[in-house]
Parts: C-alpha cells; structure tokens; sequence
C-alpha cells in the first residue's frame, strides 16, 4: 500500500534523521491498535535522493520473515527509484536490530544489486527514537556479505581472480627472466632494478 504523502514530506533526504522524522509522523497517524504493530516500508529515492513515494509492505511481526524482495522492490521498479531505504518499526520501543532484522537487510542489499536498485540504509523506528544501519556502521559490515550472493556470482569471482593470478605470475616470469639476463651481462644491479622493480637483494639471489 502507498502511503500519501504532503508536499512537506516530499523531501531531498541528507540523512537517516530526515527518514526518521517523517516515518514517525506516519507511525503516529495510525490508531493505538495500529501502533502496537510492527510496520514495514519501503522508501523510494531518486537520483537527488528526493522521496518518491514510501510504501507499507507488510504489517504485522508475522509478516516481517516472509517478506520477499519482489514485494519490496516492485514500486521501485515501476516508480523509476534509484535507491531505497527500508524502515521497520519495534513497537516495544527499543530500536535494536534483531539477528533477523541484519539478515533480511543482507538479503534486500543482494537482491538491490541485482535489480539495480540501491538499498542505502535500514531504519529501525520507536515514537522516541532510531536506529540507523547505516549510521552505526552494521551496513558497511552487511555489504560485505556474501551470505545471500547468488552461488554464479562467487564463481564468476573466482575465475576473474584466477585469470589476474594468472597474469602477475607471468609477467613476474618474464621480469625475473630479463633480470637473470642483464646480470649474466654483468648490468649494473641498480640498473637491472629499476629495470625489473625488484630490489638489489632479490637480483643478487637470482
């Protein structure tokens, strides 16, 4: 479901407090039933990170595991975002990510590359206060990741890292070769280095 949003909440975001502010606005908007329950959304940038739209995915602690990034992602596709933020609040009010909470944000960072959508930051909101993936420094350790990369993607990178090994043994080779034969000519040894880049020690060894 879209959520409505008013010309001043149609904002360019320059950071996490921005997203906080407007997403409790929409939190206090619901009835006290509707506060007791947890809330996901998805919030949609575009290139000058102004919002798009803020859409509710799922509602209700039981909903939040099966939450699938097709589900998340699909107004992104269609409203042409360049990157997201997830936001999810904790109605017992402490803002502290679950194990499951980092978990689904590796899973949507994953499933954001391969759509072209960037996911940028997870919020989790209270009436009172934040927390901010980004912010705390759990988002840089989540996009090093590789728990929910797609298994072609490790292979592609270990190919691509074989194929580089593969070219600086060569080259390492052939430069040990051209120094083994300046030095048979008896070349000056400082010569043979800046020739080759390995230092005087190494040559004096070959």
């Amino acid at each position: 479901m879209e959520v409505k949003l008013n010309k001043k909440q149609k904002v360019t975001i320059s950071g996490a407090e921005d997203i906080y502010l407007i997403m409790r606005q929409i939190l206090r908007r619901e009835n006290k039933i509707g506060q007791g329950q947890e809330h996901f959304w998805m919030v949609g940038l575009n290139q000058a990170n102004k919002i798009l739209y803020i859409e509710l995915i799922a509602l209700g602690s039981a909903n939040m595991a099966s939450i699938k990034p097709r589900e998340a992602f699909r107004m992104a596709i269609y409203k042409l975002a360049v990157r997201v933020v997830m936001v999810h609040n904790h109605p017992g009010g402490d803002a502290t990510p679950s194990m499951d909470d980092q978990d689904l944000t590796d899973h949507f960072i994953q499933a954001g590359k391969f759509l072209k959508v960037e996911v940028i930051d997870h919020l989790i909101i209270s009436d009172e206060t934040y927390h901010s993936f980004f912010d705390t420094g759990i988002f840089e350790k989540l996009q090093e990741s590789k728990r929910w990369v797609m298994p072609y993607l490790h292979e592609e990178k270990a190919r691509k890292e074989g194929e580089e090994k593969g070219r600086q043994i060569g080259k390492k080779e052939g430069l040990i070769e051209v120094a083994k034969a300046l030095k048979q000519k008896e070349i000056s040894l400082t010569i043979i280095a800046e020739t080759s880049g390995f230092s005087i020690e190494e040559i004096e060894k070959l």
